[in-house]
């Protein structure tokens, strides 16, 4: 899952519909024609199993918590509730957390189903990001006592609208102890993913590329603060590893997530992360040779 915790928006795609939905109504946007907008533009999810609930439920949550609740959009969750919502994802998971998501659900349905608030008036967004530049190295530490490192290969557009969200790529690195070498840095291979998002038009197995995150800090408490983690190194040239520019992740080189910084760390103590670490080592050998000849001229000093 894309998800770093239990709450509605605890999620990629949820907080991405959400950001989207404030944004139009901060516009102007009517609320029917906003809907309508969104649906065209989530298509791909609303109508996959798993992350359709996911898009309907925040759809259902973010215009609720607006005032703005149209009726299609609520009959529609109000049905993926009724028949259990994506718990039984979770169970899949963790059976601790599952119960957790039953509770968030159990609640949202009270409120979809309720008396619904009067419309409010909505404030631009104060922007909590905390800017990286293109090769800054980041350490990470989970919960459990693990570390890991991403390194920023560019930007994408993220919300309030004029901010920017940095895209990292997690590397494959084996802590020993002590930090990686600059070179190390710049050539470890990105970690690997075989989630496939479904397309119609594509047969076969599941492809096997490097996975980018578009690293989200929409609100307070998911700014880059001390106790997630610390730049190491700045300057590093690494290119990404594909075009994360257009967001292409059913025919593109990599795929390109939307996570938290906080996501990082309960990640890191999943069994997902090793499975990923594993897949890349299947996968990968030493990077784009050309860093060769830049360590050579001494470009990494």
């Amino acid at each position: 899952m894309g998800s770093w915790g239990t709450a509605i928006f605890s999620d990629d795609v949820a907080a991405d519909v959400r950001a989207d939905w404030r944004d139009g109504i901060l516009d102007r946007v009517p609320p029917e024609e906003l809907t309508a907008k969104l649906i065209n533009s989530y298509a791909a999810q609303a109508d996959e199993p798993d992350d359709g609930v996911v898009f309907w439920l925040a759809l259902a949550a973010a215009q609720h918590e607006t005032g703005r609740l149209r009726p299609d959009v609520r009959d529609t969750a109000l049905d993926i509730l009724d028949r259990g919502g994506d718990v039984a994802r979770w169970e899949e998971e963790d059976p601790g957390l599952a119960k957790q998501r039953q509770q968030v659900l159990e609640r949202l349905r009270r409120k979809l189903a309720g008396p619904q608030p009067a419309p409010k008036r909505l404030k631009r967004p104060v922007p909590h990001g905390v800017a990286f530049d293109v090769g800054d190295a980041v350490l990470l530490r989970s919960p459990g006592g693990k570390r890991a490192i991403v390194v920023v290969v560019g930007h994408k557009p993220g919300w309030p609208k004029g901010t920017e969200n940095p895209v990292v790529e997690l590397l494959l690195w084996d802590d020993a102890g002590e930090l990686p070498t600059r070179e190390f840095m710049a050539t470890a291979p990105p970690l690997f993913t075989d989630s496939e998002v479904p397309n119609r038009f594509r047969q076969g197995p599941a492809r096997i590329r490097p996975e980018l995150f578009s690293v989200l800090t929409a609100q307070k408490a998911s700014a880059f603060s001390a106790d997630i983690g610390e730049v190491i190194a700045k300057g590093i040239p690494r290119p990404p590893a594909g075009e994360y520019r257009d967001g292409s992740v059913m025919s593109g080189d990599v795929i390109v997530s939307g996570v938290q910084w906080r996501w990082f760390g309960v990640f890191m103590d999943q069994p997902r992360y090793e499975a990923m670490r594993e897949l890349t080592r299947a996968h990968t050998g030493p990077r784009r040779k050309r860093w060769t000849d830049l360590f050579k001229r001494g470009g990494l000093s």
